[in-house]
């Protein structure tokens, strides 16, 4: 059984051979990730090909392969993303730009906003650099 099928196989919790929306935000918030109710249905709609508002295996298989070549993101494109979040252009990400890039899709509370802050600061001086912020998505590989 490939990685993919395991996961998979866990994620169906019903066993009907296809993963629903609360199936899959069952999944996520297991590994962590508190996802807003728009981030489940536009990963749904953007992998359910046949529309039937599930994965099946094949369309699971494809969102599971784009994650993991997200850390596999080319330097210009991250630092995309992180001028995007630095909405202050101080070339630097604080607690608060950080609260609100994930606001848009996930339901993250103060102390884990903290703590990915907390994370990433490796300098110590209570936001994100550039730098940091490539360490952190380059360690996501």
């Amino acid at each position: 059984m490939s990685e993919a099928e395991a996961v998979f196989k866990a994620c169906d919790v019903d066993g009907d051979g296809h993963i629903s929306t609360e199936e899959l935000k069952s999944a996520l918030t297991d590994l962590a990730i508190i996802p807003t109710d728009n981030l489940i249905q536009g990963i749904v709609s953007h992998y359910d090909e046949d529309g039937n508002g599930k994965l099946d295996f094949q369309e699971f298989e494809k969102l599971v392969n784009d994650l993991k070549t997200f850390g596999e993101v080319d330097p210009e494109e991250v630092i995309n993303i992180f001028n995007a979040i630095d909405q202050d252009k101080s070339g630097y990400i604080d607690e608060e730009e950080l609260r609100k890039a994930m606001a848009e899709n996930f339901n993250t509370d103060d102390q884990t906003i903290k703590a990915m802050v907390k994370m990433a600061d490796k300098d110590g001086d209570g936001k994100i650099s550039v730098s940091e912020f490539v360490s952190v998505i380059q360690s996501m590989k």
